[in-house]
C-alpha cells in the first residue's frame, strides 16, 4: 500500500527543536559558547582562546552557532528500512524509498518551512524505516554575522579585527571558499596541489592573522544584509584529524549528535562520494558529494493514517566562527573564517487520528 503525503523541510531553532523532542531544556545552554544575558552577543576575554564553552570552564578559539542562512545542494534524499552506510565501502540505497531523487538547492533559515518538492505529491510505502539518507554538495554555503562583548562588561563591545583594516564588535561572513581541512591549493608540503581547484571549480583561501587572510568583515555597527556574503565551506576529508592524518572518505561508524546539539535518540555518519552520487571518493579532488545517514533509536512509521511529513532540520551549530590569534601583537582576534559544521535531520509525520499534530 502507498501513501501520498506533503513533504516541507522545516528549520527550526535550537530551543524549539530541544522541547519538542526531550521536554527539557538543560543541556540547551551546554552547547555553543557562553553569551550574554539576552543571548545576542558571545562574551570575550583577552587570551589566546578568548571564547568558553557556555556551562563550562572550556576555553575556545571557535564559536559553534546557529547560521542565519544555510544554502544545500540536494541530489538524493530517501528513507531506508536498512542500513545504507557501509564505511569506506560504497553506500547501499537497495531498502531505501526516495523522497527526492533530483537536483535541488535551498536555503535554510531558522523557522522557516522550504517545500523540497516543489508542490508535488510523496507517494511513500507503508513501513517502519529506521534511518534516512540524503547525498548533498559538500560545498556547504552559510551566510551569518555575529556581535562580540566583552565578559569584564557585557555592556561593553569586544573589538575583533577582519579583512580590509575594519574591527569592531560585529563580524559577519564574506565571499571565500576554505576547506574543513584548512587547506589550500598551492603545491605545498600539507596541502593540495593545483589540480584541486580545477576538479572543484573554485580558488581556494588561506585563513588566518591579518587583513588578507581574516576571511570575514568586521566594523562597529551591525551589518545591513546586502553586506553579508556567502562564504563556502567544502568538506574535503572526513578523517579525526584533517590537518594531520590521511584522507578519510568516511567517518568511521556512526556517532551520536547530542553533545552538539542537545538530541537524544539520533546518530549520524557520513561518506564523501564522487559525482555519480553512488561511489565512495578515493581521494580529495574525486571527493564531491556528502552522503549523510541518521539512524533513529524509534523508526518512523508510515502507515495509513499519515497525511503529512516534515523533515526537522536543526542547525543550531552548523557554522563555526573561527578566530586565529596573534600572539606577537598582545593576542588581537582575527576573524579567520566561517566554517560549516554537519547538520541533523529528524523526521516528524501528522496522522489523522492526533487532529493534526506532528510527531
Amino acid at each position: 500500500m502507498i501513501k501520498k503525503i506533503s513533504l516541507f523541510i522545516v528549520v527550526i531553532a535550537f530551543s524549539v527543536i530541544f522541547n519538542l523532542l526531550t521536554q527539557s531544556s538543560s543541556e540547551a545552554a551546554s552547547v555553543g559558547c557562553t553569551k550574554n544575558a539576552d543571548g545576542t552577543a558571545i562574551v570575550t576575554t583577552p587570551g589566546v582562546k578568548p571564547f568558553t564553552l557556555a556551562g563550562t570552564s572550556t576555553t575556545v578559539d571557535q564559536c559553534s552557532q546557529e547560521p542565519d542562512q544555510y544554502k544545500i545542494k540536494f541530489y538524493k534524499a530517501a528513507l531506508c528500512s536498512d542500513d545504507p552506510y557501509k564505511g569506506s565501502a560504497d553506500p547501499s540505497f537497495e531498502s531505501c524509498i526516495d523522497i527526492l531523487s533530483s537536483e535541488k538547492e535551498v536555503i535554510l533559515e531558522p523557522d522557516v518551512d522550504t517545500n523540497l518538492l516543489d508542490g508535488e505529491d510523496l507517494v511513500l510505502p507503508i513501513g517502519s524505516y529506521n534511518y534516512f539518507t540524503v547525498i548533498v554538495h559538500n560545498h556547504l554555503n552559510l551566510k551569518h554575522k555575529q556581535k562580540y562583548v566583552l565578559a569584564s562588561d557585557p555592556t561593553s563591545a569586544a573589538n575583533i579585527f577582519g579583512n580590509s583594516s575594519g574591527n569592531g564588535a560585529w563580524c559577519w561572513s564574506k565571499a571565500a571558499v576554505t576547506t574543513y581541512a584548512n587547506r589550500i591549493a598551492d603545491g605545498s608540503a600539507g596541502n593540495y596541489a593545483a589540480s584541486y581547484n580545477t576538479a572543484h571549480g573554485v580558488t581556494l583561501v588561506a585563513s588566518g592573522t591579518g587583513t588578507t587572510n581574516a576571511r570575514l568583515e568586521c566594523g562597529s555597527d551591525e551589518p545591513s544584509a546586502s553586506d553579508i556574503g556567502w562564504a563556502t565551506e567544502i568538506i574535503d576529508d572526513l578523517a579525526d584529524n584533517p590537518e594531520e592524518d590521511p584522507f578519510s572518505a568516511d567517518t568511521g561508524g556512526y556517532f551520536s549528535v547530542e553533545n552538539d546539539t542537545g538530541i537524544t535518540g539520533l546518530e549520524m555518519a557520513g561518506a564523501l562520494l564522487k559525482t555519480d552520487n553512488t561511489s565512495i571518493a578515493a581521494n580529495a579532488n574525486e571527493a564531491r558529494r556528502i552522503n549523510g545517514t541518521f539512524k533513529y533509536s524509534s523508526p518512523i512509521i508510515i502507515s495509513e493514517n499519515t497525511t503529512s511529513f516534515k523533515l526537522f532540520i536543526t542547525t543550531y551549530s552548523s557554522v563555526s566562527i573561527d578566530m586565529a590569534i596573534d600572539t606577537s601583537d598582545n593576542n588581537k582576534i582575527w576573524a579567520a573564517k566561517m566554517g560549516a559544521d554537519p547538520f541533523t535531520i529528524q523526521v516528524k509525520t501528522k496522522t489523522k487520528r492526533r487532529r493534526g499534530a506532528w510527531r
